[in-house]
């Protein structure tokens, strides 16, 4: 019994203990503390960290580029709706509206509410109308909705802002892949992975696209090894393995691929065509 009371006793020192060293901390010290947190890849304790910060002073100037960070960092912890809360609170005085906005766009577009991203990406050409990504990315949500035509507007005046921007690069490939136009498709992915400075991954799948595409497995294959786990939840890269792999005679490990793609969205009617040529 003497020794129970002892460590509860032990215990609720150690918690008040613990309790005022978290309240002598500053507002800046979480701030530090939570991007330690987040070079150590702590994101949950980074998130918490910006949270105590804000409770600590909820006026403070810096809250609202607090909250987008909050917002970014719980997006990818897949919290979804709680990061569409933190964007939009973020958006009030926020001295970066664009870049919130563009973060909420591309949450919405991950969340299936298309028609809010286009407004979101409206919003943002309202007031900074030469914003290549936006026009980019706006592009694409009219291609999702079947009008090319309001999409090559879109691509045509992020040419005409800026004909070396990224963005208007990929708005070239994406016509040119919708046009069967493979091989000028490739030339332009392969431009950016050797001359941008940190190419996406996601360029390197699009360019085994278009080696699908023009027949050339062994280096589809290549760019698609070359993407470790980057793309581990995405239905379309399992989709094109699953085609290298069946021309490759590996039946097996491509029927693998192709249920992996159902399993994680890809469209089934296409899949299933293609798990018909394995039967």
């Amino acid at each position: 019994m003497i020794k129970m009371k002892y460590i509860i006793t032990l215990l609720l020192l150690c918690s008040a203990t613990l309790n005022s060293y978290a309240q002598s901390l500053s507002y800046m010290d979480w701030v530090d503390r939570s991007a330690k947190y987040i070079d150590n890849n702590k994101l949950d304790s980074a998130a918490i960290a910006l949270y105590n910060a804000m409770s600590l002073e909820p006026a403070h100037e810096s809250n609202p580029v607090l909250l987008l960070n909050l917002g970014i960092l719980q997006r990818q912890l897949g919290q979804y709706d709680d990061s569409y809360i933190s964007f939009t609170a973020s958006l009030t005085n926020n001295p970066i509206p664009d870049i919130v906005l563009h973060n909420r766009a591309s949450l919405l577009v991950d969340m299936g509410r298309y028609e809010e991203a286009m407004e979101d990406y409206n919003a943002i050409l309202v007031d900074f109308p030469h914003d290549v990504e936006a026009f980019y990315r706006r592009g694409v949500l009219h291609l999702e909705n079947h009008d090319r035509v309001k999409a090559e507007a879109d691509f045509k005046r992020s040419e005409e802002i800026d004909p070396d921007n990224m963005f208007t690069k990929l708005s070239k490939a994406l016509i040119f892949k919708l046009d069967d136009r493979w091989e000028d498709a490739e030339k332009i992915y392969t431009n950016l992975i050797n001359n941008e400075p940190n190419p996406d991954p996601i360029f390197y799948m699009n360019r085994a696209e278009c080696y699908v595409n023009t027949n050339q497995m062994f280096k589809a294959s290549a760019d698609l090894r070359s993407l470790g786990d980057t793309q581990r939840n995405n239905p379309y890269f399992y989709f094109l393995r699953g085609r290298v792999r069946l021309e490759q005679f590996d039946k097996v490990a491509a029927k693998a691929d192709f249920e992996k793609a159902k399993t994680l969205g890809y469209d089934s009617s296409i899949v299933n065509e293609w798990l018909k040529k394995i039967e």
